[in-house]
């Protein structure tokens, strides 16, 4: 809960003009009911025209500071629940970004998709009416608690009997909803999750004829998102009758009961207007506290959901090495990984250093733990035995940024952003000019289809093939000198012709670097100076292509698998 309330800390000015203000509405409703009595008991009773007039404009006056207080209460409490809500999305998204993938495992995609906009919005909501529930409400109940006093009316009993009867179907209903809620939220995660597996899988869904079972599965969640949510709202609609209900009766018993003490000349009937009038002020914020308390269960929920992502434990620390130097080495010592909750090792005993100016090749199976490698040198994931050196310095001491400065990194997947084709190429190089994106678009062999850097990238990248996305994500890449270049299989997409070549273009600007290919083809890594063969999560041997292939039955195997495709040159 603290990360939720540390938010809120830069917002006190805020909150205590709005308080100010809150004060000033309440003082002024409460003495309309006076002014009421004071019209009936005195001008009304004496026929004292003078004397209502005057009483009148106090009562216009007080309504105009009254209508200011409120618009300017509003205007605070929006604001504050606004911004509230904006920076609190600052935080989860920028908590987010710092995740490793041990946290993103932890949590679906769909599920901190809404967290961050359908639990921050619930947030925002309640907030907004929170600051008119318990702050306004309990004021104005306390002084309208005060004012019943002041009138000495031997009614309060009836006061008492409403309040009972409110708070009663407050527990009852609160009691009935609050189990709904969290189901509530936890099927909008579902929605979202099967919504998204939809909409990226449409070819597939269409090539095996499966939209009639993918409209059923997605009507499942949906149906029972409405029953969940109508069920609950139909509890929550008997409230507005039920309390307006015992607040007529309330006023009905009042006029009853103090109609005799009015006969009997006990009270005056201006007295019963004002009692009647604090009475319902009385009740209203007890309703509006109710109203708020119906909400709270929800309300908790979501803070909870959010709660989880700002306080998770960033497994991924950032050291304090920074380090310019050019030539630098890297090396794997006695690595081994084990993804959580496995039950085998994916990597065990890993050893293999990249120097500059030196081209590493790894190759192996499906399931070997190539992008494993990977995805360990930019600390994406972290060794769970063994250590991985920089300069003799264990990465775990390094600065992150310094350290994957360091690091270009082209993944398996190529990814792409919405927006143009120089916003994706900025992203490798936020300082990069024209001329360096367009000389890198060319050595990534993509300048066949780009016309112009201000050339549109869709969402998704749907308006490239694979190929083009793969050239792209490349050119993304080398468009900044880095020491150390991973490539992730990224060159599967394209043909042995163009890869040959962006290779060829790829030595102008990687021969000071340290370069590692992950391939499942020979044909990329046949010219690597050193090959690393992995099986099983181990290395099973290493060395030139000519020396693999004399020795080593996995390589051999591999070579034999893609000898019809590559010729007999290998």
């Amino acid at each position: 809960m603290k990360n939720i309330l540390s938010i809120m800390k830069n917002k006190v000015h805020m909150i205590t003009l709005m308080v100010i203000f809150l004060i000033i509405e309440v003082y002024c409703d409460l003495s309309l009911p006076s002014y009421t009595a004071d019209i009936v008991n005195i001008g009304i009773r004496n026929t004292d025209f003078n004397v209502i007039t005057s009483i009148g404009i106090n009562m216009m006056i007080m309504l105009l500071i009254s209508v200011i207080a409120t618009i300017l209460v509003s205007y605070f409490s929006s604001i504050i629940s606004s911004s509230y809500a904006r920076d609190l999305r600052e935080n989860i998204f920028d908590k987010i970004l710092s995740f490793s993938n041990h946290e993103l495992n932890n949590f679906s995609k769909a599920s901190l998709i809404t967290r961050s906009t359908n639990d921050i919005n619930q947030i925002q909501h309640v907030l907004g009416i929170m600051f008119r529930t318990l702050l306004f409400a309990p004021i104005l109940a306390l002084g309208s608690i005060i004012k019943v006093f002041e009138l000495s009316v031997n009614l309060s009993w009836i006061i008492l009997v409403a309040f009972i009867s409110v708070a009663s179907l407050l527990i009852i209903v609160i009691s009935n909803v609050t189990p709904y809620f969290k189901r509530s939220q936890e099927i909008v995660d579902q929605i979202n999750r099967v919504s998204r597996e939809i909409l990226m899988g449409i070819p597939v869904i269409k090539a095996f004829v499966r939209q009639q079972h993918e409209n059923k599965r997605f009507d499942t969640y949906n149906r029972e998102y409405l029953k969940v949510n109508i069920h609950v709202f139909r509890i929550i609609f008997i409230i507005i009758p039920a309390m307006n209900l015992i607040l007529n009766l309330m006023i009905v018993i009042i006029l009853y009961f103090g109609s005799f003490e009015a006969l009997k000349g006990t009270l005056l009937t201006g007295d019963i207007i004002a009692f009647i009038q604090y009475s319902t002020q009385m009740i209203s914020s007890f309703m509006m506290i109710g109203g708020f308390i119906i909400m709270l269960p929800r309300l908790l929920v979501s803070i909870n959901r959010v709660e989880e992502v700002l306080s998770s434990d960033i497994s991924i620390t950032t050291g304090s090495v920074i380090n310019s130097q050019s030539n630098d080495v890297l090396e794997f010592k006695n690595v081994s990984y084990t993804y959580p909750d496995a039950q085998k090792e994916t990597l065990s005993d890993i050893n293999f250093k990249l120097c500059p100016g030196k081209v590493t090749a790894l190759i192996g199976g499906t399931g070997s733990g190539k992008s494993t490698i990977l995805n360990l040198i930019p600390r994406l994931q972290d060794v769970t035995e063994g250590e991985i050196l920089l300069n003799d310095v264990n990465i775990k001491s390094w600065d992150l940024k310094a350290l994957r400065r360091k690091i270009a990194l082209t993944p398996q997947s190529a990814t792409l952003f919405s927006g143009t084709v120089r916003s994706n190429l900025l992203m490798g190089n936020p300082d990069a000019k024209d001329v360096e994106m367009t000389k890198a678009i060319e050595l990534a062999c993509a300048d066949d289809f780009i016309d112009s850097l201000d050339m549109e990238v869709t969402q998704g990248a749907s308006n490239f093939s694979g190929g083009q996305k793969q050239r792209l994500s490349i050119a993304r890449t080398i468009v900044n000198n880095h020491n150390f270049y991973l490539f992730d299989d990224c060159f599967s997409a394209l043909d042995v012709k163009t890869e040959k070549k962006i290779y060829s273009n790829l030595k102008e600007i990687t021969k000071d670097s340290s370069v590692l290919i992950v391939s499942q083809r020979i044909s990329s890594i046949i010219d690597a100076d050193e090959i690393i063969v992995l099986n099983d999560g181990q290395i099973v041997d290493k060395g030139k292509h000519d020396e693999l292939k004399g020795r080593c039955l996995i390589y051999q195997e591999i070579i034999s698998s893609q000898l019809d495709n590559i010729g007999d040159s290998l």
